[in-house]
């Protein structure tokens, strides 16, 4: 069986022929004939919709169907560029690591135990003895280069060891509980050629020095017994003190002199002691 629409003139044939039979079969009746046109009419559309088929159906009837959009492709937004202020790091770069400045090192030489000239006095150290320090265990590496005077050359103190260097510097070392509190250098001994045997501070200052060279080295310089400006006669103990490291150094001048003639360097008394027996 043939189920292809008809099409062109036979197409055109049939429909004519369709409208014919409608209008002789409703004829007869003239006095509902606009009602009647009306049906026929709609007769002949349903029938050429039928006689169309389903393909031409289609085409006449509107739908609200739409196709689906073809996709387009999604655009990636490109990221965005902030500006990197003038004053902030650059990200893609190294951070430079800043380089230290190396602290200078001190053009003195270091020290001989023999040689007391090339000691510095620094506040917590006179050479190689540590205030603060066992007072034995400090002592222990002078045995070759000092000679430790006994009782019957100075006096039995227990907390005082005295010294002497093979040029004949003096020194004191005392402390009341076995340790080192304070050193006592040229203790009673007239200035000579010695004087050059002496410890001296980082400022080369020590026996010998004039009081002008002190002032000059030591802003803080000051008497050690306050509302005195010197030693006198009565007081010939005291001595000009600076701060050092924690640590006290004291110049003492003898009346009448103009240049050291005693250093001591303690942690616990800045005047020097008057005596040790």
């Amino acid at each position: 069986m043939n189920t292809e629409p008809p099409v062109g003139d036979d197409l055109q044939r049939m429909l004519v022929a369709m409208k014919q039979n409608v209008l002789e079969r409703a004829e007869p009746r003239r006095g509902r004939r606009g009602r009647r046109a009306g049906i026929a009419i709609g007769i002949v559309s349903v029938l050429l919709l039928g006689a169309a088929g389903g393909g031409v159906a289609l085409g006449l009837i509107p739908t609200s169907l739409t196709a689906e959009p073809t996709p387009s492709a999604t655009s990636t937004p490109e990221p965005s560029v902030s500006e990197t202020p003038s004053g902030a790091p650059v990200v893609d770069r190294p951070t430079p690591t800043p380089t230290s400045t190396p602290s200078p090192t001190s053009t003195r030489p270091a020290y001989a135990l023999d040689d007391p000239s090339t000691w510095t006095i620094s506040g917590t150290e006179v050479g190689p003895i540590a205030l603060g320090g066992e007072r034995s265990t400090e002592l222990d590496d002078l045995a070759g280069a000092f000679e430790t005077l006994g009782p019957e050359q100075t006096c039995p103190n227990p907390n005082a060891v005295f010294l002497r260097s093979e040029q004949g510097m003096d020194m004191v070392v005392s402390g009341q509980d076995g340790t080192v509190q304070g050193v006592d250098i040229g203790l009673g001994e007239p200035l000579g050629p010695e004087r050059a045997a002496a410890p001296t501070t980082a400022e080369g200052l020590g026996l010998g020095s004039t009081l002008a060279e002190l002032r000059a080295a030591y802003p803080d310089l000051h008497y050690s017994r306050a509302g005195a400006e010197g030693p006198t006669d009565e007081d010939p103990y005291g001595g000009y003190v600076t701060a050092m490291n924690g640590a006290t150094v004291t110049f003492a001048i003898r009346p009448g002199e103009t240049a050291v003639t005693r250093m001591w360097v303690s942690i616990s008394e800045p005047r020097p002691p008057y005596e040790y027996c």
